[in-house]
């Protein structure tokens, strides 16, 4: 599901925010797999901000059948290093970001959608066993997803991690949520305005080259995930 799958990735970045502890996710078998990426969201050309969580889709496993590819929130990140542990065998692209501004007592969550040219460059094979890596990214991303603007992939994607919410500007976003009192209930609290969610287009990215990148990005993820039985070198 969309919804549950948002709140899981809010629960994650609310108990960052909050300087808790999130576990890394220990592998379910011995071919467990998983996907990881580097990010960082750009916006107004400005500030920067390295990404807290990130939403992958796994391809139809047969192309010759249609299927409904949905957003799958990461479950651990460090340092805008993001994973998808346990992930399913199969072709993923990462298609959104979702990170924090960091300033004192904002918890409210950004999200930025990739523009399809970044989904298909992340695009990467997940195979049993292995963590694959889908590269390190710096994303300019600008405010709203307004139909004559965002591609149709990012309004799709938006509206499967947040449906029924106005995306097209800052300020209508938040009068919304103000008015209606949409509320995100995780753990059994309510969190009010103060977590509001606000949705940018991604516009235009870079990619860092590899394989030297690929190799940095390993060697940190032997720390990142130190511990937790997941074997990088594979």
């Amino acid at each position: 599901m969309p919804r549950l799958a948002q709140i899981a990735l809010v629960a994650m970045l609310l108990a960052g925010c909050a300087g808790q502890s999130v576990p890394v996710p220990r592998p379910e078998t011995a071919q467990s797999a998983g996907v990881g990426m580097e990010l960082k969201v750009r916006l107004y050309g400005l500030a920067t901000y390295r990404a807290d969580g990130a939403f992958f889709v796994r391809s139809c496993p047969d192309a010759s059948a249609a299927c409904e590819e949905r957003p799958i929130g990461s479950n651990y990140g460090k340092d805008g290093r993001l994973y998808l542990l346990n992930a399913e065998p199969g072709e993923y692209r990462a298609v959104a970001a979702a990170f924090r501004s960091g300033a004192p007592g904002d918890q409210s969550l950004y999200f930025a959608y990739f523009p399809s040219a970044m989904a298909e460059a992340s695009k990467v094979q997940v195979r049993p066993g292995q963590l694959a890596y889908a590269g390190s990214y710096l994303l300019s991303a600008a405010p709203g997803l307004c139909p004559d603007k965002a591609e149709p992939s990012q309004l799709k994607y938006a509206e499967m991690i947040e449906p029924g919410t106005p995306k097209c500007g800052f300020f209508k976003t938040l009068l919304h949520k103000m008015a209606t009192g949409d509320y995100l209930f995780i753990g059994g609290t309510a969190y009010p305005v103060g977590t509001q969610t606000f949705h940018y287009r991604g516009t235009t990215f870079e990619r860092r080259a590899e394989p030297a990148d690929a190799s940095e990005f390993r060697n940190a993820a032997r720390s990142d995930l130190t511990g937790a039985g997941w074997d990088i070198d594979n």
